[in-house]
């Protein structure tokens, strides 16, 4: 299935709550990855700390698209679930707020999802 045009291939989703700490491991490791069509969707779970400030100051300088929702302190399971709603990309993976990728983790993914549509369409051939 092709993506519409202007739709990112990965959506990646992080939920997070007063990680304002710690999510520089993320976007760090973000924008370090070899494949570069994603779109990073953060849902904010009623922080206190200084999240928002934070991803404001991203959205304005990172080279991908960043995308922040906050929502009311409800749990990390409805933070899935606004994400979800929310996520634009063919794709979609979650990476917790103290978490990092390896450079080239999405442009693998990638290639093993085409890899797999590759043989799956050759195996229905007559």
């Amino acid at each position: 299935m092709k993506a519409a045009i202007g739709t990112p291939f990965f959506t990646v989703f992080t939920p997070t709550y007063n990680r304002a700490h710690t999510l520089h491991r993320v976007f760090d490791s973000l924008s370090a990855q070899t494949f570069q069509d994603f779109e990073w969707l953060v849902v904010d779970d009623g922080s206190t700390d200084n999240t928002s400030e934070l991803i404001g100051a991203w959205m304005k300088t990172a080279n991908f698209p960043v995308r922040y929702f906050r929502q009311p302190h409800s749990g990390k399971h409805i933070a899935h679930n606004l994400a979800i709603q929310q996520a634009r990309g063919e794709m979609w993976t979650g990476i917790d707020s103290d978490d990092a990728l390896v450079p080239h983790a999405l442009e693998r993914i990638r290639w093993l999802w085409e890899a797999r549509t590759a043989v799956s369409q050759q195996s229905f051939r007559c």
